[in-house]
């Protein structure tokens, strides 16, 4: 290809055009990846509501269709800003890149992209809270930060709406950068809480009972799920590219909605095949390991004579001879 043809932009500017397509890109990947979880957990959830537990599956069923129509939304916005400044109006002053500086996406995306973001944040904090609990530490003093950065970042998001949107002399401070910051920190924050509680939990599971026991509720993949550490380590990548002023930040601040999403499905979906932690998981592991009673000894024979057969909570001593039971040994349960 000729070098004639590519525009008249700096390699910084065409850096930055191509991050921000690309980033596009891949979040209409991450979009897909939403779509399949989707209905992975609508399904799920659908077919374990009744008459009896539609209060813990119906608000769930509510949140991730809530949010599944705003990330549609979202991403139908930030296609035709794309297209937009692709396509229909290339020839702005600057390119592509001074027309997504410049120009607003619309009320619509800003709009759907604030509500999954607070949709989001507050998951994660539900997830703290649900993973904390029965700590020896009282429960308001462990939530009280989440809750005030959420509620920071909810109205710094309330601001930032205003500001995008008006025109106003009242919103000529930049929310842009404290909004992102706050929920980006939030999600980083409560990601590392949550593992060192998962991590702690693991610790004292293998040290009762062995490594092989709650490996479901305390292993890597089940703590990268937890803490939704996806999003976070798609936040920090940003951070610090963003800090360093390097163009690439724009594939992962445009990927960062429907990432968060998918992070958020994840959680849904473990807490719709029962995986997920509760209240209930520190006790329900620790009752789960057989006691060397209970184990089933099926048929051990002395000299012909007399057979042993047991079952989880009792041992039965046969007599042979005699045909009747000589001897019954309750085994007591070890919890």
């Amino acid at each position: 290809m000729s070098s004639s043809w590519t525009p008249d932009e700096s390699s910084e500017t065409l850096l930055a055009e191509k991050g921000w397509l690309q980033g596009t890109v891949v979040s209409a990947v991450a979009y897909g990846i939403d779509v399949a979880l989707y209905f992975m957990c609508f399904h799920l959830l659908l077919r374990q509501m009744n008459r009896t537990n539609y209060k813990k599956y119906l608000p769930l069923l509510i949140y991730i269709t809530t949010t599944f129509i705003l990330s549609t939304l979202f991403m139908a916005a930030l296609a035709n800003f794309t297209q937009l400044a692709f396509i229909q109006y290339r020839n702005y002053p600057g390119g592509p890149n001074a027309f997504e500086n410049n120009v607003l996406m619309g009320n619509l995306g800003n709009v759907c992209g604030f509500l999954i973001m607070t949709l989001s944040d507050g998951l994660v904090v539900w997830r703290c809270k649900v993973i904390y609990k029965g700590c020896m530490v009282p429960m308001w003093a462990i939530m009280l930060f989440p809750c005030l950065m959420f509620t920071a970042s909810f109205a710094m998001g309330i601001m930032w709406l205003l500001q995008v949107a008006t025109d106003s002399p009242y919103f000529s401070i930049n929310y842009t950068i404290p909004y992102f910051s706050l929920s980006l920190a939030l999600n980083i924050i409560i990601t590392i809480v949550i593992v060192l509680r998962l991590l702690t939990y693991r610790y004292r599971i293998s040290s009762a009972l062995g490594s092989s026991y709650g490996t479901q509720y305390t292993s890597i993949a089940a703590m990268i799920v937890e803490s939704a550490a996806l999003y976070s380590a798609f936040s920090v990548a940003f951070l610090i590219l963003f800090n360093l002023n390097n163009p690439i930040s724009e594939i992962f601040i445009e990927a960062l909605t429907q990432v968060q999403i998918t992070a958020m499905l994840l959680i849904v979906f473990r807490v719709a095949q029962g995986k997920s932690w509760s209240q209930n998981t520190m006790s329900k592991v620790m009752t789960s390991r057989p006691s060397v009673q209970a184990i089933r000894m099926g048929d051990i024979r002395y000299g012909g004579s007399k057979t042993f057969t047991g079952s989880n909570n009792f041992m039965h001593e046969t007599d042979k001879n005699s045909g009747r039971d000589s001897t019954e040994i309750v085994m007591g349960k070890v919890v």
